[in-house]
């Protein structure tokens, strides 16, 4: 009981679901008005997705990015509860003092701006459905959170569960991004598009970007950049963060180029960033773990997820979660000057 009153169990919250799936692109054979052919529908070649689980394990920016894999996240040790209170302030170690609070954050995501949303649709087959499906799908970005116009703070929200007038909203603001939302909202029930109808200049296109790679000094600049200015600050204020670019320019998230789609260092922090804070965690108070810039958050499937940034050499963290009147001692391998997602086993 002691241990309750500083270390509380974590909540449950409703399971907001993801999906993953197949995504083709199919052309209307049929569109009823003579002239100017209708922009090709996207459609999904099955029923939407399933809720994801997004299996316990870790990936960072330096080198286990979404999409190649991740690396395996051990069984917790169960401690006994005056092992863990004599570790609470200790630097290597991250300790859960309290359940989260009732305020769920809404994930991370990126502004679609209607000139990217024309690019992406207009992209020839098969490459647009490649595009597309990497964009959206939760092993490779993961973002759950889309944004019309500027990165809104008050916008109206349209979601798998909004009306009929809601969404014709969304498709008033924009055409080309709405046919882009709904296409990936049949794919990820969670996508949600927040209607702003302020308008946004297009990123400039100042020709080719040069793309660092992972353990490179303008790769690792550039992660410490978004995830101290951006990622950080808007999780500990209870915002989504959102990126305002996504393609071209220097603060894209992805690249198009002649060859497969290419994810930036900015692109890798946010997709580490997604696997972590689902829409509908929950942020968990915390103690110790000085070693590390670090977050908890309960998932809303029950399970929870450590985003830590480590601006030093490779190191080792120690993150204490309560279960009852025992403790689950989880050890992770942060590497250095990167950002790291773990979601914990059970």
């Amino acid at each position: 009981m002691m241990f309750r009153a500083l270390a509380t169990g974590v909540t449950i919250a409703g399971l907001v679901a993801l999906g993953v799936g197949p995504l083709r692109v199919a052309l209307d054979r049929n569109p009823g008005v003579a002239g100017e052919p209708e922009r090709p529908p996207i459609v999904l070649s099955e029923a939407p997705g399933a809720a994801p689980s997004w299996l316990p394990g870790a990936v960072d920016t330096a080198r286990h990015l979404p999409g190649d894999g991740r690396r395996r996240v051990g069984k917790p040790e169960r401690v006994d509860l005056a092992v863990a209170l004599g570790l609470l302030d200790e630097a290597e170690t991250l300790s859960v003092v309290g359940g989260g609070e009732d305020v769920q954050l809404p994930g991370v995501g990126v502004v679609v701006t209607e000139d990217a949303a024309e690019r992406l649709i207009d992209l020839s087959e098969p490459r647009r459905t490649r595009v597309l499906t990497r964009i959206a799908a939760t092993d490779d970005m993961g973002l759950s959170v889309f944004a019309v116009g500027a990165a809104p703070k008050r916008a109206l929200v349209v979601d798998a569960d909004s009306g009929a007038q809601r969404r014709l909203k969304l498709r008033q603001a924009s055409v080309p991004v709405a046919d882009v939302v709904e296409g990936w909202a049949q794919l990820r029930p969670d996508l949600r598009a927040l209607v702003n109808r302020r308008e946004v200049e297009p990123a400039p296109r100042t020709g080719e970007v040069p793309v660092a790679e992972p353990r490179e000094r303008a790769w690792e600049r550039a992660v410490s950049r978004v995830v101290r200015r951006e990622i950080l600050p808007a999780l500990d204020e209870g915002r989504a963060p959102i990126s305002d670019a996504l393609l071209e320019g220097e603060e894209a998230l992805v690249l198009l180029g002649d060859g497969p789609v290419r994810m930036t260092a900015r692109g890798a922090a946010y997709a580490v960033a997604a696997r972590a804070v689902q829409p509908g965690s929950r942020l968990l108070p915390t103690r110790g773990g000085e070693v590390v810039d670090a977050r908890v958050v309960q998932r809303p499937d029950g399970r929870v997820a450590v985003l830590a940034w480590n601006d030093g050499p490779a190191t080792t963290l120690t993150v204490q979660v309560p279960e009852g009147d025992r403790v689950l001692r989880y050890r992770l391998r942060l590497p250095g000057r990167a950002l790291t997602a773990a979601v914990l086993r059970r």
